[in-house]
């Protein structure tokens, strides 16, 4: 069949190609080609799988027809004669990516716009700081739903509680009834929305009528369960199984029925508790890791586990440690404990090579083992994460940055003492380094930068460079 003969050879050639490169649109493949490779994949559609034999060819020719301009699936479905629909050729198209190990989008179009070197567009993203910091973002609809985390939920709500924001002459409705467990505070700006904490269960969707109008209902899945909601976190403190640390109980939020709470530490003998208030008859502070166990009336037990470091507050200097010099920035790390805890130390420092340190917390005869590690910058280079600037070879492929507070920044490349590239991060968050080998082999030695710290350094093999008339001296 001459049609799967093409594809073969070309799947070859261009195999080759998607291994080197971080973007499908950095092949040179000519358009006719593209164009050859899409109408041969049309007459084979539903042979087989076409993402399992040729996925070179579904990649490539699918990336050549986006750039070419507006409105591409229309130009596709003609050049596969209508095979197939557009659901099938992005699954197709997102397989092919996972073959080659190529970055990809939320869907498959905008994962196609990415490597067609067309702008994706991103929907704009809301947080929310229920205790004062507002939500970021625009204002948008009438009703803004989040979860407790502070993230945006815009698809299907969840049935228990969720942060609601809307419009005061605006009230909430839904099939079920809606109880409110907290309200919350925004900051300037926002005198004419309101926020609460409500519970969705019972509800199978929810609406803000506005003004006479109904805005859209957001439906509500499934049953709501019990839930812990807990509070304020340590940061940067953690159990030695790597779990998080509370500076306070949990609250307890349950649905309506009759439920049975029992609390203890865990590995002891456990106490029945007032569902109200579940700590109420424990020894105070509270310090150790506890089980937390709720049956419902058929007696079906749901257990949630948390360590609780009551009254504990931890303060970093620097706040984040950056990279200086060889390795991290030094650190200083004080605690302060309420009646009845102590913390040894109560202060500690970290050197530059030092990213971890042990804490001990006693509370009524009670002894809690920590490990302290005090918020900082990394960089990972292809599979290893590295906490001083690393020495990159044109060979490595991706760099991630973890910097708390800054996602994704824009990388400055350095060379001779001026900047000559600027490196941006792909959606998922991956720096892709093949976009700086041209570079390097031009200058032999650069630099990343971001807000003037050096993240890593880049050296050409050793008296190689694209241009004859230039030296790695």
């Amino acid at each position: 069949m001459p049609f799967i003969s093409l594809l073969d050879l070309l799947e070859r050639q261009w195999a080759a190609h998607l291994r080197q490169v971080s973007l499908v649109s950095e092949t040179d493949v000519p358009e006719e080609m593209a164009t050859a490779a899409a109408e041969a994949l049309g007459h084979v559609y539903g042979h087989e799988e076409v993402a399992v034999r040729w996925p070179a060819c579904v990649a490539i020719s699918l990336t050549r027809m986006a750039a070419a301009g507006e409105a591409f699936w229309p130009r596709w479905r003609a050049a596969t004669r209508r095979r197939g629909n557009a659901a099938g050729w992005g699954r197709a198209f997102l397989a092919a990516l996972d073959v080659f190990g190529l970055p990809r989008e939320a869907t498959a179009a905008q994962s196609i716009m990415l490597h067609a070197g067309r702008p994706v567009p991103e929907p704009p993203r809301r947080l929310l700081d229920p205790f004062g910091g507002g939500i970021s973002g625009p204002e948008g609809e009438d009703l803004l739903v989040f979860a407790e985390d502070g993230r945006e939920l815009t698809g299907d709500l969840p049935p228990g509680p969720v942060w609601v924001a809307h419009r005061r002459d605006g009230v909430l409705t839904s099939d079920g009834p809606l109880r409110t467990i907290a309200e919350g505070m925004l900051p300037f700006g926002w005198e004419h929305w309101r926020l609460a904490l409500i519970s969705l269960e019972g509800g199978s969707w929810l609406a803000a009528a506005s003004s006479g109008a109904d805005s859209r209902r957001r439906p509500v899945r499934g049953r709501a369960g019990p839930r812990l909601l807990p509070g304020e976190a340590l940061g940067g403190v953690s159990a030695p199984d790597g779990s998080a640390i509370l500076a306070g109980p949990p609250a307890l939020w349950l649905p309506r029925g009759d439920w049975r709470v029992t609390v203890g530490h865990v590995g002891e003998t456990v106490q029945r508790a007032d569902p109200a208030d579940p700590w109420a008859l424990l020894p105070r502070p509270l310090l150790g890791t506890f089980t937390v166990t709720i049956s419902d009336a058929d007696g079906r037990p749901g257990r949630h586990t948390v360590t609780i470091a009551e009254g504990l507050r931890v303060r970093y200097d620097p706040p984040i440690r950056l990279f200086e010099g060889d390795g991290l920035a030094p650190a200083d790390v004080s605690f302060h404990t309420g009646p009845g805890l102590t913390a040894t130390p109560q202060a500690l420092t970290l050197t530059a090579a030092q990213t971890t340190r042990a804490l001990t917390c006693v509370a009524s005869g009670r002894t809690l083992a920590l490990t302290v590690r005090p918020p900082h910058m990394r960089v990972r280079v292809d599979r290893q994460w590295h906490t001083a600037p690393p020495r990159l070879t044109p060979e490595h492929r991706w760099l991630r940055l973890d910097l708390p507070g800054l996602a994704n920044p824009p990388i400055e490349v350095i060379a001779g003492g001026r900047a000559v590239q600027e490196l941006t991060a792909h959606a998922r968050g991956d720096y892709p380094l093949v976009r700086l080998r041209d570079t390097v082999l031009a200058h032999g030695e650069i630099t990343l930068r971001v807000r003037n710290i050096t993240l890593a350094t880049m050296s050409s093999p050793l008296g190689v460079t694209s241009d004859p008339w230039l030296c790695n001296d």
